[in-house]
């Protein structure tokens, strides 16, 4: 029933596949007969234990450095090295300063004695005549703990696979969005030059109509030749542009070390409906090419600038206005004009941005919604009020909303960062507060307290 080694442990028993892990356990004792008891009585409570016996604190010593232990079970009264100066020793190496040691004794039931074992390492003390309900209860304690640690082990050692796997599919993302990137500077060449050899011609053509239509003619010509340039023009920088931006964060994110599986798959749909957008943009290429232009100046710097609120909101809501009737999502802007801020825009945005998609993955679980963003001048002060009609928060949940990697929808589009950068961004950047209310069934209510002047 004790053995002097430990037997390797399979694939998987790790992660607790293939049945329960087994639980390395020391028995340390200079009689054989105190030894084989101990172990009788453990294996008879069968909790899974592999057990291994020392008859010596040298041969104890011994075992620990070679293999890993979830419990000592020691002996205080042996000759050449007792039990205290073995747990000294123990607890001496890195290795095994942190090895859960119970002594077993006759000799100790005296609370000065216990306190000197408790002073080396000892976390508990067995008196002997051992009582098994309270030897079953003391071990089992320690399995748990050691089958707990194991299986947190494995989970990282899985999840460091899972990242390591990504990396090599965003090496080949990263490569090809290289490859699709020269693509479009090439199309952009081809673009300018046809742009040049069409304008010669329009230039001729205009020349020769001038002369036989006179000046009444021109100001139509040159309108059409604008409209006729504007549109394919715009249609190709609106996707240039939000390909390089978007490509850009995404090299950031990589770069920074923080790329998770929902934003490798928020890329890859960003990037097909870059790859979209210019067939369903002939209509509002001009609102969307300046909605998208102020939204990226001020998201790609950190810059601070005089603004205005509403326009802002608005800025962002038109480049969301995709990702929002996908969502079957409703907007309402209450915002007064002229309500002006000397802060930073781009903070501002990704705020509103961030809590957009909080409302459309938690809030409306795909069935659609309204939100409405209110805003109001309180003094040197901006309210700004945020609103949606989605399913709620329970009230025992709304303090972990903010905290970092919290989320109900692991896996499903929810990384857990969203409302943890919210908080950041408005008490950090913007150097306001935030406030959240909501009940279950009756949506979200989040407001902003911002000063109008950010301090410098």
């Amino acid at each position: 029933m004790c053995s002097g080694t430990i037997r390797p442990l399979p694939d998987g028993a790790v992660a607790g596949i293939g049945g329960p892990l087994p639980v390395p356990v020391l028995l340390v004792d200079d009689r054989r007969e105190n030894l084989a008891a101990l172990a009788a009585l453990l294996a008879d409570f069968d909790l899974g234990l592999e057990l291994v016996c020392a008859e010596s604190g040298n041969e104890a010593l011994r075992l620990s450095l070679r293999h890993e232990f979830a419990l000592v079970l020691m002996d205080v009264q042996m000759p050449d090295m007792n039990g205290m100066e073995t747990a000294t020793l123990l607890r001496a190496n890195p290795k095994t300063r942190q090895l859960p040691i119970v002594f077993v004794t006759a000799g100790m039931a005296e609370q000065p004695h216990q306190f000197a074992g408790y002073e080396l390492g000892a976390v508990d003390y067995l008196i002997k005549p051992i009582e098994p309900v309270v030897l079953r209860s003391k071990v089992t304690v320690f399995c748990e703990l050691y089958r707990h640690r194991r299986y947190q082990e494995a989970l990282v050692a899985e999840r460091t696979a899972e990242l390591s796997a990504l990396a090599r599919e965003l090496g080949e993302e990263v490569r090809a969005r290289r490859a699709a990137e020269q693509t479009l500077l090439q199309l952009n060449e081809e673009l300018e030059q046809r742009i040049d050899l069409r304008t010669g011609e329009l230039r001729r053509a205009m020349e020769q109509i001038v002369e036989s239509e006179k000046l009444a003619s021109l100001g139509g010509i040159v309108a059409g030749v604008a409209h006729e340039l504007n549109t394919p023009l715009g249609n190709i920088m609106l996707v240039a542009t939000a390909l390089d931006e978007r490509f850009g964060a995404f090299a950031q994110t990589v770069q920074d070390g923080q790329l998770t599986r929902s934003v490798l798959a928020k890329a890859v749909a960003d990037f097909r409906e870059a790859s979209a957008l210019l067939l369903r943009s002939a209509g509002r290429a001009s609102e969307l090419i300046e909605s998208f232009k102020a939204v990226a100046v001020d998201q790609t710097s950190a810059r601070r600038r005089i603004f205005d609120v509403r326009a802002t909101v608005t800025d962002i809501l038109n480049s969301l206005g995709t990702s929002l009737r996908h969502a079957q999502v409703r907007t309402v802007v209450q915002i007064p004009d002229g309500i002006r801020m000397d802060s930073y825009p781009g903070a501002l945005e990704q705020v509103i941005s961030n809590l957009i998609s909080n409302s459309i993955i938690h809030g409306f679980d795909g069935k659609g919604g309204e939100i409405v963003i209110d805003g109001r001048q309180l003094g040197a002060k901006v309210e700004l009020e945020y609103r949606d009609n989605g399913v709620g928060i329970a009230p025992e949940l709304q303090h972990k909303v903010f905290e970092p990697f919290y989320t109900t929808r692991l896996g499903q589009g929810g990384s857990g960062l969203g409302m943890f950068i919210v908080h950041n961004l408005t008490h950090g950047t913007l150097r306001g507060e935030i406030r959240i209310h909501s009940q279950l069934g009756a949506g979200v209510a989040v407001t902003l307290t911002l000063p109008a002047v950010a301090p410098a």
